[in-house]
């Protein structure tokens, strides 16, 4: 694609109002202003400022448009920058024609306008209008220069606005990279403890089970003693990568790991710090899979978290549903909604647990306004994808 093409793709838009009024506006002034010469520059006048009405539409068209009426203001010996809507129409045109290109292609088009100004100050001395030449367009070519330079800056600082938006959009995704990572390996740390207690339950029924088992034969036994060695070689590697997890430096607590059993000393919790929650059991509560009977105490710790420090006047409701093979949560507000500048780490934390159990989350507004929060937790066995 040549340039010329590029130049002629580059519309903004349907003729606006506001440019077609002061085209014309321009147009009627320069007229007015020149009415005593006799009208015999009147096409100039007009050529040189009635294409401000289509600048945005075609930049390129318009800036010749009004070059060439000023040039035939020159050989009538007329001083286009002496009218200020001439001079005014000329500005705007180039500004317009300047300001979307790239900054090289922008040089690039004032080199030629110069090199045009030159050209015709050239012809003016071989034509015997050389004072024309030394005084007028030095000065057509200082005011192009003036308009490149503005519209260079004016660029130079719309690009630096765009580097830090890039850099803070950049920083914001570290952060929540970062937030995702940290809330990965808590929530590792967190299945550790689920699964060393089974495994540990798992190395003492293998220890006992030659002592309660009665006529145990010989591989039996060694059947028993094999899997207790293994489980306790598996709770040894097991912390082991807990201590890779542990990047605080922390040891690891000895408390039980929470469950739905605790949920009343979260709404007592709730309750406490002027929070207002209600909640609603849906179905037979049945025992669950620790990891989700963790996960879904997490979440709502975490919607409640959320809720008081984005709406703490809000009335808060839970819901938990019983299904055939999903616990349904769902935690509705009815406060302000989503906040556009939250910085959404509990929000993630919760999407890392369910992505890890194969469930599902949606996060938003809610029907009735406020926020809402809503998650299925699979009371099977399903694979999360890597």
């Amino acid at each position: 694609m040549t340039s010329s093409n590029l130049l002629l793709e580059r519309k903004i838009g349907p003729v606006p109002v506001l440019d077609a009024t002061v085209g014309v506006g321009l147009a009627l002034w320069a007229v007015g202003s020149a009415w005593r010469d006799g009208g015999m520059s009147m096409p100039f006048l007009l050529l040189a400022t009635l294409p401000l009405a289509f600048r945005r539409v075609n930049p390129p068209a318009a800036l010749v448009a009004t070059f060439v009426g000023g040039v035939g203001l020159l050989l009538n010996g007329v001083n286009p920058l002496s009218n200020l809507a001439i001079a005014t129409s000329a500005a705007l045109a180039l500004y317009t024609l300047l300001r979307p290109l790239p900054r090289a292609q922008a040089w690039r088009v004032t080199v030629m306008v110069l090199a045009g100004l030159f050209m015709l100050g050239l012809s003016l001395v071989l034509t015997g209008r050389g004072e024309l030449a030394l005084t007028v367009v030095p000065m057509i070519a200082f005011c192009v220069g003036g308009i490149a330079l503005l519209v260079d800056l004016a660029r130079a600082r719309g690009e630096v606005k765009e580097v830090r938006q890039e850099s803070v959009e950049q920083m914001i995704t570290a952060q929540r990279e970062q937030a995702a990572m940290a809330e990965r390996a808590r929530i590792a740390r967190e299945m550790h403890d689920i699964v060393a207690h089974s495994i540990s339950r798992i190395a003492v029924e293998a220890e006992t089970a030659p002592y309660t088992i009665k006529d145990l034969s010989d591989p039996a036994r060694e059947g028993f003693e094999q899997i207790a060695t293994t489980a306790r070689e598996t709770l040894v590697e097991m912390r082991r990568l807990l201590g890779v997890l542990r990047t605080d430096g922390g040891a690891g607590g000895t408390s039980p790991q929470p469950g739905l059993a605790r949920v009343p000393e979260l709404l007592e919790e709730h309750r406490k710090a002027g929070g207002t929650v209600d909640l609603d059991i849906i179905g037979d509560a049945v025992p669950l899979p620790a990891a989700v009977d963790l996960s879904a105490y997490r979440i709502l710790q975490e919607a409640l978290t959320n809720a008081r420090s984005h709406a703490p006047d809000a009335n808060v409701r839970i819901e938990l549903a019983y299904l055939q093979d999903t616990l349904a949560i769902r935690v509705s507000d009815d406060g302000p909604g989503p906040s556009p500048n939250a910085g959404g780490h509990g929000l993630v934390g919760m999407r890392e647990r369910v992505v890890m159990l194969g469930g599902w989350l949606n996060t938003g507004t809610a029907p009735e306004g406020g926020f809402l929060i809503e998650a299925g937790l699979p009371l099977t066995r399903v694979e999360a994808a890597a």
